[in-house]
């Protein structure tokens, strides 16, 4: 997303897909509603900064208890995470981390989920993430599996009203490269776990039968040096 044109493409992407994500069937999205909440979870009375909060979906779990900032570049997205977050202590930002430093203070944890994909510059996302964050703050991130990625796997999603697919830019990164540009970026990798299609997701969509065993997101951890 370092090339104004493809910031550009997602903004509109996701401002079409903002009244209908939250209830559209993906199966990405679903495995991580499912998996990721438990990883964030023992974040209580911390500083918080989510990129790419979407919807809130993420955010409304984590302002329970934190004080939370979510960025988002889409103003669509954003409009119906207010909505979602009227009583909640947050506050919601209209940004794209890559146009440049933000300027927002520090935190102690920053989430981000199925985000990744969109980045074209690994390099800068991270070290953007690292420099929000205090000594030892936490990265906490969900993302597609790579294995997945590889194989063309994006978002994207149908336009109710035209029938179009409509699939958004995305990136494919390895596991390699990943990790590297967090170690430049001074972050320590801690842990990364990778999450199966289960029982539970069928039972939330018999069509998703075919994810049964497959990994579809990993989940990693990390610290800042």
């Amino acid at each position: 997303m370092t090339i104004p044109e493809t910031s550009d493409e997602n903004r509109a992407g996701y401002d079409r897909w903002a009244a209908i994500y939250d209830t559209c069937a993906n199966s990405t999205v679903a495995i991580d509603d499912m998996t990721f909440p438990a990883v964030y979870a023992y974040l209580k009375d911390k500083r918080v900064l989510e990129i790419g909060c979407g919807t809130g979906r993420h955010t409304i779990r984590l302002a329970q208890g934190n004080t939370v900032t979510g960025i988002d570049l889409s103003p669509g997205m954003l409009e119906v995470a207010r909505r979602k977050l009227l009583d909640c202590k947050a506050q919601l930002i209209e940004a794209n981390i890559m146009a440049g430093p933000l300027n927002l203070g520090v935190f102690d944890a920053v989430v981000t989920a199925l985000v990744l994909e969109h980045i074209a510059d690994l390099g800068i996302f991270f070290q953007r993430a690292a420099d929000a964050l205090v000594a030892e703050g936490a990265l906490l991130l969900s993302e597609i599996h790579p294995d997945r990625i590889a194989q063309g796997t994006q978002a994207n999603f149908t336009d109710p009203g035209t029938g179009e697919n409509i699939r958004l830019k995305s990136f494919a990164h390895g596991e390699a490269d990943i990790r590297a540009a967090a170690r430049d970026a001074g972050l320590r990798l801690l842990s990364h776990t990778d999450v199966f299609g289960g029982t539970a997701l069928l039972r939330l969509n018999p069509a998703w039968e075919k994810h049964l065993g497959r990994p579809l997101i990993r989940i990693w951890t990390f610290e800042k040096r």
